[in-house]
């Protein structure tokens, strides 16, 4: 029998297509789980408006985003809980030059709907790593994964409101955060995962080769054989700015699984990824949930635990002697709290 859990964390990750005017089914699968008796937290794993996070007043994109962050704030206003948002790619405006103040307005819009709450984390911009200490026995770590390959203005120091000074000194950061947290669980979460098999981690099918631009559209049968598969292996070996293999997030990429290596039992969770995964290496729990609003291809790999490609979200239970379960919830339309397909202690 599972002991009592003493505090859950819901993982809500890449939300930003959902739907805009009727009942949104992973919102609504939220809320249904959010109505917990055990005090939880509810994280948003960035991308958290598509296509490209808030633009300025005036854009004719901008009631839309709007909408997508006030759905958002409805499907959680009446929630007690913890709430946090990270940014993701999109949020950025798609990693584009003018990328920051996508970011800072989204920010702001969405800690006015919170009444000014700080739910916005790592703020200003910043790479952070950011701490919460949520209780006794969990701590919280926020980064920002798209700081790391952002083109055009990235915050950093002092004189920009940040905690990190440099690149080497937000390292130093996140392992001294990880070490002070030593005797609880760590959380920490970031947009881009460090391992995917999926689209981002260069894992593709021959589907994908065959006819390329199935990656960005489902139907987009145009046959392109042989040329086709140059799309994947420039994907897997060089790497799209959003793509695990490309060069400024290999340089994150490496750090972070060092530093993680030192933690046994560390919790990294992301989203990016549109799908739900479970990867375990060199003692440290991978979890994937990025599937809030879309679904893409996955592979369950040698390091993977579980793999789905369907909307949902995961849910982890911190119990009361250290342990912890992770539950992936899908969407079922007979069921509106949905149905657990995936329930794991952690190591």
């Amino acid at each position: 029998m599972m002991p009592d859990s003493v505090f859950e964390v819901i993982l809500v990750g890449d939300s930003g297509n959902i739907s805009r005017y009727k009942p949104d089914p992973v919102l609504s699968l939220l809320t249904k789980h959010l109505a917990t008796p055990n005090p939880s937290a509810v994280i948003f794993l960035g991308d958290n408006v598509y296509p490209n996070g808030l633009p300025e007043k005036g854009d004719r994109l901008r009631a839309d985003a709007e909408l997508v962050l006030q759905k958002h704030h409805e499907a959680v206003k009446n929630y007690s809980g913890k709430v946090i948002f990270i940014s993701g790619n999109h949020d950025w405006n798609k990693g584009k030059d003018d990328g920051f103040d996508y970011v800072i307005r989204q920010e702001k819009y969405i800690e006015k709907l919170f009444g000014g709450e700080n739910v916005y984390l790592p703020s200003r911009g910043c790479p952070g790593p950011k701490e919460v200490s949520v209780n006794d026995e969990l701590t919280i770590v926020a980064i920002n994964t798209q700081w790391w390959i952002q083109r055009g203005f990235r915050p950093i120091g002092a004189k920009d409101g940040c905690s990190a000074g440099s690149e080497a000194e937000f390292f130093t950061l996140l392992e001294e955060m990880i070490n002070r947290n030593k005797n609880k669980k760590v959380l920490v979460v970031g947009h881009y995962p460090v391992y995917s098999y999926s689209l981002h981690g260069g894992k593709f099918k021959f589907k994908h080769h065959l006819f390329p631009l199935t990656i960005y559209r489902k139907k987009a049968f145009m046959p392109l054989p042989v040329v086709g598969s140059l799309l994947p292996l420039y994907r897997k070996y060089i790497g799209a700015p959003e793509d695990l293999s490309h060069l400024r997030f290999r340089t994150l990429k490496k750090k972070l699984k060092t530093i993680f290596a030192n933690h046994p039992n560390l919790i990294y969770a992301a989203g990016h990824e549109h799908n739900l995964q479970h990867i375990y290496k060199n003692q440290v729990n991978y979890i994937i949930s990025g599937a809030a609003s879309k679904s893409t291809y996955v592979r369950k790999g040698k390091y993977g635990k579980f793999a789905l490609a369907a909307k949902g979200f995961f849910k982890l239970k911190f119990t009361s002697n250290q342990k912890t379960v992770a539950e992936s919830w899908i969407v079922d339309e007979f069921d509106e709290n949905g149905k657990m397909v995936y329930q794991a202690e952690l190591d």
